[in-house]
């Protein structure tokens, strides 16, 4: 699993990337830190333990202006991507709500641009046939 913290708009983020059953415990530890319902956490372990591919996951707590991004394997680059777009919109969507941002505003297209700028260089080396070395493919 690859880990990045990204700190925007007084917003911490913690990106889990191409997680499998054995990051578990990494996986849980960022939920609670996010103050994530038992509930969920068994979802996505559980989520977890199936092994399916294309999964992933986001979760924030206004309150504490914290959000945990999780994306499983992937069958393909294009997925790596598309999960990962996804996430993202979600955490745009959550900050968006706390901060007033209208979602169909260039500050709402920007704020996804700068989250998408901070872990680009991962999502490109997990999205590249030719350089990911955490593909189900």
């Amino acid at each position: 699993m690859i880990y990045r913290r990204v700190d925007i708009a007084d917003w911490t983020i913690r990106f889990l990337f191409s997680f499998d059953s054995s990051d578990r415990v990494r996986v849980v530890d960022s939920l609670l830190w996010a103050d994530a319902p038992d509930s969920l956490i068994f979802h996505i372990t559980e989520n977890m333990k199936a092994g399916r591919l294309n999964e992933g996951f986001c979760y924030s707590t206004p309150s504490l202006r914290r959000t945990v991004l999780g994306t499983g394997l992937a069958e393909s680059g294009p997925e790596v991507l598309n999960t990962m777009i996804h996430e993202i919109i979600h955490i745009c969507q959550h900050i968006a709500r706390e901060d007033g941002i209208d979602p169909l505003g260039e500050s709402f297209a920007y704020l996804g641009g700068d989250i998408a700028r901070e872990v680009s260089d991962i999502v490109c080396e997990l999205s590249c046939p030719n350089c990911g070395k955490r593909m189900a493919f």
